[in-house]
């Protein structure tokens, strides 16, 4: 392909959807520290401490005084430790969060299920459309691919470019906006390829899951032949406690970080935590429990993941810098920053380009017009359906109190 032919390919490529990646990289941006932002809004979001001890015992105690009649979902702990512990709860057939002190067990607050940080997950995980929309964000990483493999066809000489002093910036002149365009765009490479790369695999596992294709190891097999039972229980299920101790004396170096009910006997208690693995998130690792026996079905470990498993448990650190403590967040949320600048300014570009013999709305064009459609549609759709949370009429969790 001639020069021109992959800048024609890079323009396409960035204005056929720019509107729609630009909000797609705006809104993961804020996603990568929507629970900083919830911090920085609400006390009940903030531990009191930051320190890395969990205290089950004094958590359901609290939980029992404040709580009576309710039942519990799950608790999470975030890996950060200076974020509140979530715990859900069941409450007269209504969804609650309290949010906790880990170390103490003092309650912070509560909330329903709408706060920043869904509204963010929402409308950047799939626009809030369900599968359709996750299919239409998914697939945005082959464009942004297209533009990252385009971009060094069209910059030529780019190893040159790093150092290379931009024109200074004026609105109506286009070349001082490129400079800045090939500049930043240049530092953020590295950055632009993870977006690319992790994109590209939640399309192909969309594509997975649709197909009901079986890309993830399987259940312990205790844990199959409870669920294939269908076996109920007159004993009461066991406490969140006994959970956490049963777990830790099966997986002695888990650091756990969750447990959740499930809604019947048959359905075993679910541990996860980190075993200081790199780049796996939080699901990796697995305790799971009988709930009325309190005895242990099986382990996972996120260290013996065959190749595939391992790449699914390792795309959501990347893809959102959660992996390392507020550090990594930040430069996750810096580069963000940069590539939505990149994706507007590339937008804006485009514009000074043509419109002198054009009109904006025919260099929209109907991509154009059904993407920034799509961006509208979404905010409606999200702002709408993202407090919605029911809660299952049967759980098999012990009743607080």
């Amino acid at each position: 392909m001639s020069a021109k032919q992959w800048f024609n390919l890079h323009s396409w490529a960035g204005l056929v959807v720019g509107v729609l990646l630009f909000v797609i990289c705006v809104s993961g941006t804020l996603a990568t520290l929507s629970h900083e932002i919830e911090y920085l809004t609400e006390s009940k979001y903030r531990a009191l401490s930051s320190s890395p001890m969990t205290n089950y015992p004094a958590i359901e105690s609290s939980l029992n005084k404040h709580y009576p009649n309710a039942q519990v979902l799950y608790i999470h702990r975030h890996k950060q430790d200076y974020l509140a512990t979530e715990v859900a709860l069941k409450i007269n057939d209504t969804f609650r969060f309290v949010y906790l002190d880990a170390a103490s067990g003092e309650v912070l607050g509560e909330g329903e299920w709408a706060r920043i940080s869904r509204f963010l997950r929402n409308w950047h995980m799939n626009l809030s459309m369900g599968w359709t929309g996750k299919l239409i964000v998914t697939s945005l990483s082959i464009l942004v691919l297209i533009l990252l493999v385009s971009s060094f066809f069209v910059y030529r000489r780019w190893w040159q470019g790093f150092f290379k002093k931009p024109a200074p910036l004026l609105l109506h002149k286009r070349n001082g906006w490129a400079d800045w365009h090939k500049l930043v765009g240049l530092w953020s490479t590295w950055f632009i390829a993870v977006m690319a790369v992790t994109g590209l695999w939640y399309l192909i596992e969309h594509g997975l899951q649709t197909a009901k294709v079986d890309h993830y190891v399987a259940e312990p097999t205790k844990v199959i032949a409870l669920k294939q039972s269908a076996s109920t229980s007159n004993m009461m299920p066991i406490s969140l406690t006994a959970a956490y101790e049963a777990a830790q004396q099966a997986f002695p170096s888990l650091d756990i970080r969750y447990i959740g009910y499930g809604q019947k006997a048959a359905q075993p208690i679910e541990v996860r935590g980190y075993n200081n693995d790199i780049l796996l998130r939080l699901r990796a690792n697995h305790v799971y429990i009988n709930a009325s026996t309190g005895a242990v079905l099986g382990i996972q470990k996120g260290q013996d993941l065959p190749f595939v498993p391992r790449i699914k448990d390792t795309a959501d650190p990347l893809h959102f810098g959660n992996f390392a403590g507020l550090g990594t967040k930040f430069i996750w949320a810096i580069f963000g920053s940069l590539m939505s600048g990149v994706s507007g300014v590339g937008i804006y570009m485009s514009w000074l380009r043509v419109k002198r013999k054009a009109t904006v709305s025919s260099w929209l064009g109907v991509s154009g017009y059904i993407a920034i459609g799509l961006v509208i549609g979404s905010v409606v759709i999200t702002s709408v359906s993202f407090s919605e949370r029911s809660v299952p009429k049967q759980l098999y969790a012990p009743v607080l109190g």
